[in-house]
């Protein structure tokens, strides 16, 4: 009720901040030992990656995988001008997992393809193995039935991932009962006027049904820290007005936000940056102490 209260008062008004300057977009690069039409191929399916040119075992860096919406594509995501611009501007890898079906057989959803847990993990490690991506600054984000995706593996594998960025979707039911621990900070953007995937969710013609968003987060959130919401004076994007809010009273340091936008279901690379920027740890060297995490 806290949530559906504060929704009321935030569309009122939009706190924006202007983004960054845009950059020429960086190409896609091939993948070591890859097929260029294919990708990196992995046992339950295959992926795309782009590596900034600064990338190097001595000098790992951090990612971004991001996961396509319903009927998208790794192809289509890592030829995507804003998000190659975003990636280029943090200096990070894109990672981007192929949907089997050109869809996501998360928990609730009509398709029932494979176990997208071990397609992820299989992927994570792989990613491990080949490139020098740091294992522990890795963003997971994607858009819609991706989005959805995301709120999973923050549900699911939250050890795998040190931040999660998901837009426009959330949970399907039946919603999980509960998620494991610990929480790393998720920041999740939804436009109030989406009817593809409304805040409140919809069912489908299929028989499955979409979860409610304000709901979801109460499932996420460490600690029971959605009785408490403070406005927060940032967001990223010039496109589009965001009103974002910050949980309080959260065990541990995990930041849980949710920014809202007037407009309808479309995603803008802007706030995958934005999240980057809030949430994600500094870079360090690797150690035999901070080895990379294995699949669950």
């Amino acid at each position: 009720m806290a949530m559906r209260r504060w929704l009321a008062g935030a569309l009122a008004g939009f706190i924006t901040v202007a983004s960054a300057g845009a950059q020429e977009p960086v190409l896609p690069q091939p993948g070591d030992a890859c097929a260029k039409d294919t990708g990196c191929a992995v046992a339950s399916g295959s992926y795309r990656i782009v590596l900034p040119p600064q990338a190097s075992r001595e000098r790992p860096v951090g990612a971004i995988m991001y996961f396509h919406g319903y009927q998208g594509s790794a192809e289509e995501t890592v030829t995507d001008p804003g998000l190659l611009a975003v990636a280029r501007r943090l200096g990070v890898a894109l990672i981007a997992p192929d949907g089997a079906g050109r869809t996501w057989s998360y928990p609730g959803s009509p398709a029932r393809n494979r176990d997208e847990f071990a397609f992820v993990g299989q992927v994570l490690d792989d990613v491990a193995a080949r490139f020098p991506v740091d294992p522990r600054r890795i963003l997971a984000s994607g858009f819609s039935q991706g989005g959805s995706m995301t709120w999973y593996l923050a549900c699911r594998m939250p050890m795998r991932f040190a931040a999660f960025a998901p837009i426009a979707g959330a949970f399907w039911e039946p919603l999980p009962e509960r998620c494991d621990g610990p929480r790393p900070p998720l920041i999740h953007v939804h436009g109030t006027s989406d009817m593809t995937v409304p805040l409140a969710g919809r069912a489908l013609r299929s028989g499955a049904r979409q979860g409610d968003v304000f709901r979801s987060l109460a499932i996420i959130a460490p600690g029971g820290c959605t009785a408490a919401w403070a406005e927060t004076a940032r967001t990223a994007s010039e496109s589009e007005r965001l009103t974002c809010r910050v949980a309080s009273g959260c065990s541990g340091e995990a930041r849980l936000e949710l920014c809202l936008h007037a407009g309808g279901h479309w995603a803008d690379p802007a706030w995958v940056e934005r999240a980057w920027r809030l949430a994600m740890p500094a870079s360090e060297p690797l150690s035999a102490a901070r080895r990379p995490l294995t699949s669950p």
